[in-house]
């Protein structure tokens, strides 16, 4: 089964790059450096969302099959 890794929205990167901003510690960071920070938070934006909408198709997957008793 072929890894995909999940969609980063435009949103993810925003969010990503105001952190990689705020964040003293990487101020010294070159601008393509801080990009591939801010990619990578991006990214784990991105799985989590992924995971939730797993869950909660796994979920509603189960209680469409009815209670088990």
């Amino acid at each position: 089964m072929a890894f995909k890794p999940p969609v980063v929205t435009e949103m993810d990167l925003l969010r990503a790059r105001r952190i990689v901003c705020a964040l003293a510690p990487l101020k010294g960071l070159s601008a393509d450096d801080a990009e591939i920070v801010a990619r990578t938070i991006a990214q784990s934006f991105a799985e989590g969302r992924q995971r939730g909408l797993d869950i909660a198709k796994a979920e509603l997957e189960g209680s469409l099959a009815g209670p088990s008793v």
